[in-house]
């Protein structure tokens, strides 16, 4: 979509959409999150207010509208009484926090709010939409919702900007979606998309949809006749033709899904499409009016809001009448675009560096670069080095340039354009580029030296990236990511983050450089230079300055970044290189099992009910539950559309009713179905035939890996189908599968940690532990294996925190007999909940915790909550009256199993990468796969299977020195089941 030159723009905000968004990135699970040291919440106004900010900075409006919904149902509740019926209330901070920015935005900014009772604000967004544009504005609506698609319009000039992300985004940044942008991202154009929830449904609306028609179908149908009214036309004549009557995608249970869920079909539609005729209570407002600057100075100020203090200018500028664009001189500097947040810290970045990039287009202008940053050999000083690529799957990508930094100065930095794509012109030499295979080829050798020093911002993309070329990377001293993490695991680890934190401002935008439909390699070759420079200039600076805030910090986390997380990189994308093999005939027979069994349990469950109702609508369940069941409703909580049946409560009712355990198994079915079993064989990469695994290394608090693309960490464990999918995940033919366990290891750490003689002793001599509990809490000498289950459930509940409730529905004994076996267990092991405890004092005291190795996990109180209690001496905290502050609360339970968890991950990674080394070295033919929490998943050729076993055992249980023995478990199988 190209903005018309000569039309001025209208901004218009979804107002919930944004305050949600703004709300959920601070407050996690509607916990925490700012506020003033009274504790005035403050997410939603700073966020929205930010965000405002910055999308006003790069469209220019000359006009701006917010729409909010209000509290009133609308005519789609009335139309049908499970429209959003599984949607939570937001906690009353949000509330009250709104309320103050709606006031911010009236008042101090004079912006227009409109609101329609009756309808929803995506209805008032439609129709100012539609009027604006008649009068000739350029619309651009603000908002994560996807629903709004429906209104862009190409010849209209409307288009959403869109705050949403995806796998492989860049950033998080909003993207401008026109009709085709639509159209990539749901596989219709807009006027299809009504047609399209009307088909597939929408669970976060509840909108019903027709059951089991996903999205690859319905844009079959869509494709195939145009509309559902076209749909259902077909259907009808086909029907009349007989019952082997087909065409396209309708046919076989097609035909009788749609024929069944008409209804829901047509509801769906009427639900789902936005109104554009709303009646607006004032009359619309076109033009910006200016603010009330010092009103706004002291809203600000009351919320403690100083960073938008200091944007009051932009304020100004941005909202008074004709905007920024009039207001301000916002041409871009003539070598590179940055926004500027602050004043830098860093006196060397006072002013944003005007780079001038060394563009290397002949063999003459490579050898002088080759000559320099092969001159290079000190570890302080390391080279920066960064690809640009036409993808972020590194499976996908190919390669469109590379960047170098070799020093402070502005022109000690090259762009090496080796895949930009321009329109034919003749005789233009500023666009020659080297060949791909002579860059590779003259770089290989530099790319290999270990003692050339290398720095990368999240080396392990563009180490795929070059491994996909055959060529490995030596030598990486420092990863700035791993490095901001390994720092504070809380913050963001970005460049765009880290830089703004660090020295003040953001570079250029992704997507501002690459147009949308386009990728990097249609960027230009100035401006490409100028970005990826920036990039590795950044790097380069950071790179230092991480290391000495690491070594100020704590010289072991220097040890970690070094010893542990960098080489872990390398292993990780050697992993995700390798991939897995995936059987895709037993996955399609495996999700026709399970369907199959998720009727019966659909049938068992409104059997049990004595009526029908939908497993999945969360509304339903609980009328069902809590009004026809009778059920405890103390044990759930009233949610805006009726009682909460989330896990938790759930949990709680299992023992009370049978019907209860029905619809847990369900969900988890549900989950694996379509997390797993159907998603599965969309995630095989065409190019090698595997799924390849995102182990991600910066992205949570503990230290714990995650993944993602499949994520393999949550694949659950309580059906008879958990464990059968397992058996989908394969060797290379003819190699077996390994999987080794570490056996028991958070409560072998927790007894190193705590020095618990008693378990010390235990574990020393290979005694079962969960036995020795059970005898020491039941006070037997010998105990059945029900018995032991108790003991089993309170050596690791304990350290997760569990309480007498938990323990008592874990294991059914009373809550009597569960605070009496806990206090019985905190007296015969004294020593782990002391240690448990200092943990707590130390997050409230310090602000954070400690693994074995120095890795920080931090923990932001509430200043006007626990917070108050930073700084005071250990022992002087009332744990008793902490551990009643509320969800605050809920953070010392974490503060406690904090070093257990992180020493774990530690240990994990440690073995990772030793095993990796002696498999290289010992040239094996074996090859590690996955990591899933303690456990390590190889391939290996089968003639060496007991080789690579010994070898797998070995390394694991000496990665480290404990006071108790680390032991595997270890087994091979021709699948992950059987090797499991």
């Amino acid at each position: 979509m190209e903005d018309k030159i000569n039309k001025p723009t209208m901004l218009l905000v979804d107002g919930h959409s944004l305050a949600f968004r703004s709300f959920y990135a601070f407050s996690k699970g509607g916990e925490g999150g700012l506020a003033t040291k009274d504790g005035v919440p403050t997410s939603v106004t700073y966020g929205f207010l930010k965000a405002l900010l910055d999308n006003c900075k790069r469209i220019h409006p000359e006009s701006i509208s917010i729409a909010f919904d209000t509290p009133e149902p609308t005519f789609r509740h009335k139309t049908d009484k499970n429209y959003k019926a599984n949607r939570d209330v937001a906690p009353e901070i949000f509330f009250e926090d709104l309320k103050k920015l709606q006031e911010i935005l009236k008042e101090d900014l004079q912006l227009p709010l409109y609101m329609s009772p009756g309808f929803e604000a995506d209805d008032v967004l439609g129709t100012i939409a539609s009027l604006a544009s008649a009068e000739g504005w350029s619309v651009r609506i603000l908002s994560g919702d996807r629903d709004l698609f429906q209104l862009v319009d190409d010849t209209k000039d409307i288009g959403v900007i869109y705050m949403g992300g995806g796998p492989y985004s860049r950033n998080k940044g909003p993207l401008l979606i026109d009709e085709q942008g639509v159209k990539s991202k749901l596989g219709v154009l807009p006027d299809k998309v009504v047609d399209l929830k009307a088909l597939t449904g929408d669970s976060s609306d509840n909108i019903p949809g027709i059951k089991g028609v996903g999205p690859k179908t319905a844009i079959n149908l869509l494709n195939e006749n145009n509309d559902l009214d076209g749909i259902y036309s077909t259907l009808k004549r086909l029907e009349n033709e007989g019952e082997k009557a087909f065409k396209g995608a309708i046919k076989g249970s097609i035909k009788s899904k749609l024929r069944k869920d008409i209804d829901n079909a047509y509801l769906s539609r009427k639900l789902a499409k936005i109104i554009i005729e709303v009646p607006l209570e004032k009359k619309l407002r076109l033009k910006l009016v200016g603010i009330n600057k010092n009103s706004l100075i002291k809203s600000l100020e009351d919320l403690e809001l100083t960073s938008l203090v200091k944007s009051i200018d932009e304020f100004v500028e941005i909202f008074s009448e004709g905007g920024y664009k009039s207001n301000k001189d916002v041409s871009r500097k003539e070598n590179y675009k940055v926004n500027i947040k602050r004043i830098s810290k860093q006196e060397d970045l006072n002013k944003i560096p005007n780079l001038h990039p060394n563009i290397i287009k002949t063999t003459e202008d490579f050898k002088i670069l080759l000559e320099a940053i092969n001159t290079f050999t000190d570890k302080d000083n390391p080279i920066a080095f960064d690809t640009e690529t036409t993808n972020l799957n590194p499976f996908k990508a190919e390669l469109v340039g590379m960047g170098f930094c070799w020093g402070d100065n502005s022109d000690q930095i090259a762009y090496i354009p080796i895949g930009h794509v321009f329109e034919e012109k003749d005789n233009d030499q500023d666009e020659k580029q080297l060949s791909l295979e002579f860059i590779l080829r003259e770089l290989e050798p530099w790319f290999l030296d270990p003692a050339k020093y290398k720095t990368l911002q999240n080396t392990k993309y563009d180490r795929l990236i070059l491994l996909r070329h055959g060529i490995e990377i030596k030598g990486v001293i420092t990863d700035t990511l791993l490095a901001d993490y390994v720092y504070n695991s809380n913050l963001k680890h970005s460049l765009d983050s880290i830089a703004e934190r660090e020295f003040g401002f953001i570079p250029t935008n992704f997507d501002e450089l690459v147009k949308k439909g386009e990728n990097f390699s249609n960027v230009s070759i100035k401006e490409a230079s100028l970005y990826c420079g920036m990039d590795v200039y950044l790097t380069r600076k950071l790179a230092i300055l991480l290391r000495e805030k690491l070594t100020k910090l704590d010289s072991r986390l220097i040890y970690l970044l070094d010893k542990i997380e960098q080489p872990l990189e390398a292993v990780l994308a050697q992993m995700e290189s390798t991939g897995i093999r995936i059987d895709i005939p037993y996955l399609k027979n495996l999700s026709s099992q399970i369907s199959t069994t998720l009727k019966g349990l659909e049938s068992k469950a409104h059997k049990i009910a004595s009526m029908e109702f939908n497993l999945s609508s969360p509304k339903q369940l609980g009328e069902i539950l809590f009004e026809n069941l009778g059920l405890d409703k103390k044990k759930s909580r009233r949610t805006k559309t009726g009682w909460s049946t989330d896990a938790v409560v759930l949990e709680k009712l299992e023992s009370e009713h049978p019907l209860i355990s029905i619809i847990i198994e369900h969900r988890i079915l549900s989950k694996l179905l379509s997390t797993y079993v159907d998603a599965l064989p969309q995630l095989v990469e065409r190019e090698t035939g595997r799924v390849h695994t995102d182990f991600n290394q910066a992205v949570t608090t503990t230290g714990r890996l995650s993944s993602s693309h499949p994520n393999l960490q949550n694949i659950p464990i309580k059906t008879q189908f958990s464990k059968r999918i397992r058996k989908a995940f394969l060797p290379q033919e003819d190699w077996s599968l390994i999987s080794a366990d570490y056996s028991q290891i958070e409560l072998r750490i927790l007894s190193h940690l705590s020095n618990e003689e008693i378990l010390l002793e235990a574990f020393r001599k290979g005694e079962d532990v969960h036995e020795l509990t059970a005898k020491l809490l039941l006070d037997k000498n010998s105990i059945s294996q029900e018995e032991r289950r108790l003991g089993k459930t309170i050596n690791f509940g304990v350290i997760y925190g569990m309480g007498p409730q938990r323990f008592a529905r874990s294991t059914g004994v009373t809550q009597l007999e569960a605070k009496e076996f806990l206090l019985k267990f905190k007296t015969r092991y004294k020593k782990v909940f002391l240690y448990l405890e200092l943990q707590e004092r130390l997050a409230l005291s310090k602000g954070y915790v400690e693994t074995l190795f120095g890795r920080r996990r931090y923990f932001n109180f509430n200043p006007n909550g626990l917070g108050r209690l930073k700084g005071k001496e250990l022992f002087e905290i009332d744990l008793d009256k902490a551990r009643r502050g509320g969800l605050e609360a809920q953070q010392l339970r974490a503060a406690a199993n904090a070093p257990i968890q992180g020493s774990s991950a530690d240990i994990i990674k440690i073995a990772m990468v030793k095993l990796s080394e002696k498999i290289k070295s010992y040239d094996l033919k074996a090859k590690l796969l996955l990591q899933v929490h303690d456990e390590l998943v190889l391939e290996a050729q089968r003639d060496t299977i007991q080789e690579i076993k010994s070898l797998v055992v070995e390394t694991m249980e000496n990665a480290v020195k404990l006071n108790v023995p680390l032991l595997v478990d270890i087994s091979e199988g021709e699948n992950w089941m059987q090797a499991k």
